[in-house]
């Protein structure tokens, strides 16, 4: 899991202090091809949030072997286990190159999620949240011993959220159906409980949740609905065969409205990304 961020680049200290991160011990390293002139992949540091199970992904525009620094490069896997065509991305357009082209926002750009039913979660971005699917570089339908993934994108604003299973990844111990089921918290959010992994949440503002409730009701799908101190109303939802899950922000709701008082809730004020 982890979210991706681009912009001018982390060298220009736009988007994160690598020195002081170095200094600090944060693990992080690059991946994808540095100053090559077969090929225009533009060069990924991949971040480890210290205490989670997150990392953080951001472009790294312009940066050639001096300004690597004591960064490790790492390795993104062999061919055949992306199973990507011959799609680059572009650092001159910005753009991913192939059936479609997609324009990067700059900032926030994606938010990236392991899934056991990638189709399963594009398909609530889409009926729920209004989203739209994109094209991705990956295969699909899954390809045995292939990285497979389905991509939504949210109309103008360009942000996208990527699904991925990677099955060529799981051992004996460690299967991704099992741990979404381990961590889900959707037959928890049926009984009107708030599940310890809804913390992990993807939080968007919206204009109002009205829509989303009433989509929400016409699926029976289970929410939770809350509100912060300053009138602000909180909607979880969990994606489900996923164990993912999304958290809608807004001042304005007209629906009925079975606010949950079960806990408190942050008030983060207004978010703009």
């Amino acid at each position: 899991n982890h979210d991706g961020y681009q912009g001018e680049g982390p060298f220009a200290g736009v988007l994160m202090n690598v020195t002081a991160a170095l200094e600090d011990g944060v693990l992080m390293g690059l991946y994808g091809v540095i100053g090559s002139e077969e090929q225009q992949d533009v060069p990924l540091l991949r971040v480890y949030i210290p205490g989670t199970l997150w990392t953080m992904e951001i472009n790294v525009h312009g940066a050639g072997p001096e300004a690597l620094g004591g960064l490790d490069v790492m390795e993104s896997g062999p061919s055949s286990v992306l199973c990507m065509p011959s799609t680059v991305t572009s650092p001159e357009t910005n753009s991913f190159l192939g059936e479609e082209l997609t324009e990067l926002r700059n900032g926030w750009w994606k938010a990236t999620y392991m899934a056991s039913r990638p189709e399963i979660a594009a398909q609530f971005m889409v009926d729920i949240l209004g989203a739209a699917h994109t094209h991705s570089p990956y295969p699909w339908p899954p390809v045995e011993g292939c990285v497979a993934t389905r991509w939504v994108q949210f109309g103008d604003d360009n942000l996208q959220v990527h699904f991925v299973l990677a099955e060529e990844f799981e051992t004996a111990n460690f299967s991704i159906a099992e741990v979404d089921q381990a961590m889900s918290g959707f037959e928890a959010l049926e009984s009107g409980s708030f599940h310890a992994s809804m913390y992990n949440s993807l939080v968007l503002e919206v204009d109002s949740l009205d829509e989303y409730l009433l989509r929400l009701k016409a699926q029976s799908m289970p929410y939770m609905l809350m509100q912060t101190t300053s009138k602000q109303y909180v909607l979880f939802m969990i994606i489900p065969k996923n164990a993912i899950t999304v958290q809608l922000r807004s001042q304005h709701l007209s629906v009925e409205k079975p606010i949950s008082e079960s806990m408190c809730t942050e008030d983060f004020g207004q978010m703009a990304f």
